[in-house]
């Protein structure tokens, strides 16, 4: 009587889904975690700050130079207003 080789059938294994399912899901809390604390409010300014008073200086004066290289700005030009 001749043998016959019995061998059981490779399984396909699931694992890769499983893992991928699991990373789903920690992507999501992730991204809930971070995100939970999160709204759309718009900031208040400070009521009691102190301003200093808005002074033009001369123009070529030293003082015209000096506010200058502090960062002061001048208005916006009227074209620069319209929506693009």
């Amino acid at each position: 009587m001749a043998e016959i080789p019995i061998q059981r059938k490779e399984r396909h294994s699931l694992g890769w889904l499983w893992l991928l399912i699991l990373l789903a899901v920690l992507a999501a809390a992730w991204w809930w975690w971070t995100n939970r604390g999160t709204t759309t409010s718009t900031t208040t300014t400070d009521s009691t700050a102190v301003t200093a008073p808005a002074t033009t200086p001369a123009p070529g004066s030293p003082a015209a130079d000096s506010a200058a290289a502090r960062g002061a700005t001048t208005a916006p030009r009227a074209d620069s207003a319209k929506p693009r």
